[in-house]
């Protein structure tokens, strides 16, 4: 089965939005708008319901996680380069239902179709490799991390192999790619190669992998 895009989706896909200047779209609600934009469109198509399903999947797993709210803080605040900065009393899982709420309005305007499912992306099999490379795969995070969180690698591992077991193996995983992303993370080989096994198995589109090349070229590989 293949997904219904080539591209990241789901929180992960929303997450690279909130870049340096994503204010300017306006809050949370309004960047979660512009991410699920049907344009001049007064109908979504297929598509775009299915990106919003897949999103409010996402969404609920992560929430009804095991992980602490500093945990998806820490999540959240990586996989933006810190971009998105948690203020006053919200907390992850404050985020997250401002988020959900904001995917189940656009649902009530533009049609609700359910999230995209196969059972190879939730086996047991999948869930060992990506914890696997989760615990395994070199991380070598910005000073600023530390600095940030006071803590460092290993908070991060936990909180990504915790969100794979108790939440979803697929949205840890495309968490871990996006981490790489939005700091610029180096991929070394062996790591790119179980990369790409697992995200051949998860059926991902060409182009979700692929922007991480980029990463990974002083490894030869791509």
């Amino acid at each position: 089965m293949e997904r219904f895009s080539s591209f990241d989706f789901g929180l992960s896909g929303l997450l690279s939005l909130f870049h340096e200047d994503w204010s300017q779209v306006g809050g949370v609600e309004e960047v979660v708008f512009s991410y699920l934009s049907v344009g001049e469109a007064v109908v979504a198509d297929e598509a775009q319901r299915k990106e919003a399903a897949a999103l409010g999947r996402d969404v609920a797993e992560l929430a009804d996680s095991c992980l602490s709210d500093g945990s998806i803080e820490m999540l959240f605040s990586m996989s933006t380069s810190g971009n998105y900065r948690f203020e006053d009393d919200e907390t992850g899982r404050t985020l997250l239902s401002r988020i959900g709420k904001t995917c189940r309005s656009w649902q009530e305007t533009y049609g609700c179709v359910p999230a995209e499912a196969d059972a190879a992306w939730s086996s047991q099999e999948v869930l060992n490799e990506v914890c696997d490379v989760i615990s395994s795969t070199p991380l070598r995070l910005p000073g600023e991390f530390c600095s940030h969180f006071g803590s460092g690698v290993a908070e991060l591992r936990d909180a990504l192999d915790a969100c794979a077991r108790s939440a979803s193996a697929d949205l840890a995983f495309r968490l871990l790619l996006r981490i790489h992303l939005a700091n610029f993370i180096p991929v070394e080989y062996a790591a790119w190669v179980r990369y790409e096994n697992i995200a051949s198995k998860l059926a991902f589109g060409e182009f979700l992998l692929s922007s991480l090349e980029f990463l990974s070229a002083d490894a030869d590989c791509g």
